[in-house]
């Protein structure tokens, strides 16, 4: 017993002097790393400056961002707006910009525009010479490791830093106007460079690259360059950096040749193959746009971005490879890097509206010329100065003039529903029966007659409509007519049978249909004669919160536009012809103000670039269901609280008979509107708006028809509350069939 107390002892007395000299080895450490610690904080205070005392304003600027941004999470819009209205009052902090972040996200862009603009202007007026600001990147040490400090700063460098982060929020999410706009206002604020020369002065050389950039955008290539060749060599601005510079000037100028020379300065090195990988797909030589790709990738630093994706495509139409182009450009629209790499990708980022000129490329090369259309038009939606896509509209135009003139070839025509079997006899139980199909022909598709009756059919191919059944036997003939009056024909039979157990309709394509949304909001009218609006944006945000919460709809798949311009409507609307497939589904809502000409008997949209006493600025209605009819869904809902809304509809509104039974609904194709009233005027503060939320919101059904929703929860609410009647109604020249939107609940 004593010898294991004694054992005992000894390995608690090992333990405790071992423990001790770690104890003393880790204090000599720390007492170490506190000293480097100490001497790498005052080299860096010297070269950075030291942390700034932080003012209670300062302090309080800060939180009421924090608070704003859950604000605007909530749906809170207005609420987070007075917020950092106020933050920018107080103290502009460069916190600022993470709730721009989230409203560019929305995206409400002209919203993230003014706020910009409102904080770039604060800064400008603040009283005193020097402001506390959050450093452009990590120079402070801090702890063992390098983090952003918040320091004193001169206000004109300041101001130069708030302006860069605006810059860069306009990469990501804005236009090329307002770029020029900022890049302007960075180039005149007076930043005298730092005497020494051992210290980076970030913000003169960042100023020198903007001023480069600008001339560029500007398209004033030669000063571009010299301004370029006028920086000196030093260990901080290299020869490389120089070529760089310039490879990029002549990038933008389309010189090539230029390109392909300077790149040769670069022999072996990865920036090397990427311009040459880059350049020679542009001029068309896919084998030398392959082999620097092959490069490229062995080099051990290949990073996908969508501009990879873009020149690929553009080596897929080299080669005629129409469906990889289609891929590739899928690639291109969507590919977004993340991480520490999505700075450097930025630098290959590919412009959506060159993207969209080459979709309309490929569409083109596939003989689909409306569609190749469409995608012009994108494009030039965009950018209306994209000198490419007028040129291959122009062409296009050309194109189909010469096809329509000497085609002497019938349609093809293609049944998708229903699907024929043994041969071409198809059994129903149903009284009535939908057929759709596509009608291929290059002149573009005029006119289908289903048994001698005109359907809806589109000009790019698409038709669909619902022809009776008698009992038994029932011939079906398919006719389509192109443009150059050649008819095709198909010839079927669907036999009308008692027993719903023995029906064989069946979809070619049984795909379960995802679920989109657009919700437009327009509030901030830049016409003074155009009084701005409260409440829209709130409104909208609000049903995108309960779609995604309560309904099947993935968040990706809620397309906001919040304050947007004509042509960003226009553009959105033609971008979801590419994207939805037939057997989807698509609510569209639109808030803002709306105009009724008694002249012409048409309503149009107000977006919020609209003039008052400009009606070339409106958006009717005839050209919103034109494009909403281009949307091959199979059921779209357009919900609208606007003056005037009711002129929408054609002819038919609200019927007296109860729905039909869901699965037979959901099998025809629907174009129906909810809109808050008729031919009047509606307030902006929306009792159809506080309806129609708490009828999504409190429903407990798993299906739920936009009719039974209407007639239900709307229609005598809103009328009891106010003078106004909304309606509900159908779409028919935007190809309603039959049927209705079904919500599906979670």
């Amino acid at each position: 017993m004593q010898i294991v107390r004694l054992f005992i002892t000894l390995t608690i007395l090992m333990i405790s002097l071992s423990a001790h000299s770690q104890f003393k080895k880790e204090k000599r450490q720390q007492k170490t790393q506190e000293n480097i610690d100490d001497v790498v904080q005052k080299e860096m205070e010297k070269l950075y400056g030291k942390q700034a005392e932080l003012s209670p304003e300062y302090r309080e600027a800060e939180a009421l961002v924090q608070q704003a941004i859950d604000a605007l999470q909530r749906g809170e819009v207005n609420s987070a707006d007075a917020l950092i209205n106020k933050s920018i009052e107080l103290y502009p902090t460069r916190t600022v910009f993470n709730y721009v972040r989230e409203v560019c996200k929305m995206p409400d862009v002209n919203k993230a525009i003014s706020i910009m603009e409102k904080l770039y202007e604060r800064v400008k007026a603040f009283p005193e010479a020097k402001i506390i600001m959050l450093e452009p990147f990590p120079a402070t040490y801090e702890k063992g490791k390098m983090i952003q400090g918040i320091k004193l700063f001169a206000k004109e460098r300041a101001l130069f830093n708030f302006g860069n982060e605006a810059y860069y929020l306009n990469k990501e999410f804005g236009g090329i106007k307002w770029a020029i706009k900022i890049l302007q206002n960075l180039s005149e604020i007076n930043i005298t460079e730092k005497t020494s020369k051992t210290d980076f002065d970030y913000e003169y050389f960042m100023q020198q690259h903007y001023r480069v950039d600008l001339a560029t955008m500007l398209k004033e290539y030669d000063k571009a360059i010299e301004l370029v060749q006028k920086r000196p060599v030093t260990t901080r601005s290299p020869q490389s950096a120089k070529d760089a510079a310039l490879i990029s000037i002549y990038w933008f100028k389309e010189d090539y040749p230029k390109v392909l020379e300077l790149s040769e300065k670069f022999k072996g090195e990865l920036s090397e193959y990427t311009w040459k990988f880059n350049t020679y797909a542009l001029m068309g030589n896919s084998r030398g746009a392959l082999e620097n790709y092959e490069k490229y990738k062995k080099s051990g630093y290949f990073m996908s971005s969508n501009g990879t994706f873009y020149t690929l495509a553009l080596i897929d139409l080299i080669n005629k490879d129409f469906s990889g182009a289609l891929i590739n450009l899928d690639s291109a629209l969507n590919y977004r890097t993340s991480g520490t790499l999505a700075t450097v990708a930025q630098a290959f980022l590919v412009e959506r509206w060159k993207i969209y000129k080459s979709f309309g490329d490929t569409y083109a090369g596939l003989q689909q010329y409306e569609k190749a259309r469409d995608n012009y038009n994108i494009a030039l939606l965009s950018n209306p100065d994209y000198e490419p896509a007028v040129t291959a509209l122009t062409n296009l135009e050309t194109t189909i003039a010469k096809q329509t003139s000497s085609d002497k070839t019938a349609p093809v025509i293609s049944l998708l529903e229903p699907a024929p079997r043994r041969g071409f006899k198809v059994t129903t139980a149903g009284a009535n029966v939908l057929i759709k199909g596509i009608a291929t022909d290059p002149s573009g598709l005029k006119e289908v007659k289903i048994n001698n009756k005109i359907v809806y059919a589109q000009k790019d191919g698409d038709f669909w409509g619902e022809i009776p059944l008698a009992e038994g036997l029932n011939k079906v003939t398919v006719v389509a007519t192109d443009f150059a009056g050649n008819k095709g024909e198909q010839v079927f039979e669907i036999e009308r049978q008692a027993a719903k157990a023995n029906t064989e309709i069946i979809p070619v394509v049984e795909k379960e249909g995802r679920n989109y949304c657009l919700l437009i909001a327009a509030q901030n009218y830049s016409d003074n004669n155009i009084p701005s609006l409260t409440n829209p944006v709130a409104d909208a945000v609000k049903l995108k919160l309960i779609f995604k919460n309560n309904y099947n709809f993935a968040e990706e798949n809620i397309i906001t536009l919040f304050n947007p311009e004509l042509n960003d409507v226009k553009r959105q609307l033609l971008e979801l012809t590419n994207v939805l497939q037939p057997e989807d589904n698509l609510v569209i809502f639109y808030a803002g103000h709306g105009i009724w000409v008694e002249k012409e008997k048409k309503g149009y949209w107000l977006l919020t670039d609209a003039k008052r006493n400009d009606a070339n600025t409106w958006l009717p209605n005839k050209t919103v269901l034109d494009l909403i009819a281009k949307v091959p869904s199979r059921h779209t809902l357009l919900i609208t609280d606007a003056c005037f809304s009711g002129s929408v509809f054609k002819t038919r509104g609200l019927g007296k008979d109860a729905p039909a039974a869901m699965k037979e609904m959901d099998e025809k194709i629907s174009r129906v509107a909810i809109t808050s009233g008729n031919d009047t005027e509606v307030p902006d503060e929306s009792v159809f708006m506080k309806y129609l939320i708490k009828a999504l919101s409190e429903n407990k059904e798993k299906f739920l028809t936009a009719q039974k929703m209407f007639i239900n929860q709307i229609i005598e609410a809103v009328m009891t509350e106010t003078k106004t009647e909304p309606r509900y109604g159908t779409l028919e020249l935007a190809g309603h069939v039959g049927g209705d939107y079904i919500f599906s609940k979670k």
